[in-house]
């Protein structure tokens, strides 16, 4: 997801105030909830920085996220998936399901090299 927010920030400047306020949002709830955002090793070096972890955590331990994000989120989607091409949003969605799933059984402390994903030849230009 992190390329996906990269690419809708590049094409859409003010997409940056949007994201931003609920990025920071959740590191407080983070914060607030005794998550240490930094420490979640991402074994993948393309999954270094990505929320994903802190969301999944959150969406277990804070009952204020959970509310939050269930009226949040739609509307975050709303505004951020029909300044995409679909194909990069579904390709974004299970290339990061997959990592998830990748980062919950490796049990490898080192890791392991991944082939680059295939979203920069979806044409950023096609919307």
């Amino acid at each position: 997801m992190i390329e996906l927010m990269r690419r809708t920030k590049a094409r859409h400047l003010w997409f940056a105030l949007v994201r931003e306020p609920l990025v920071y949002g959740m590191r407080f709830l983070a914060l607030v909830n005794g998550l240490k955002v930094n420490s979640y090793a991402a074994r993948n070096p393309e999954c270094r920085g990505c929320l994903r972890f802190v969301k999944a955590e959150l969406e277990k331990r804070s009952a204020a996220f959970r509310f939050l994000n269930r009226f949040i989120g739609p509307i975050f989607q709303k505004i951020r998936d029909p300044l995409l091409i679909p194909e990069e949003v579904s390709f974004a969605k299970s290339r990061a399901s997959e990592m998830m799933a990748k980062m919950e059984t490796f049990d490898d402390p080192k890791p392991k090299e991944t082939k680059k994903p295939e979203l920069n030849q979806i044409d950023p230009n096609s919307r």
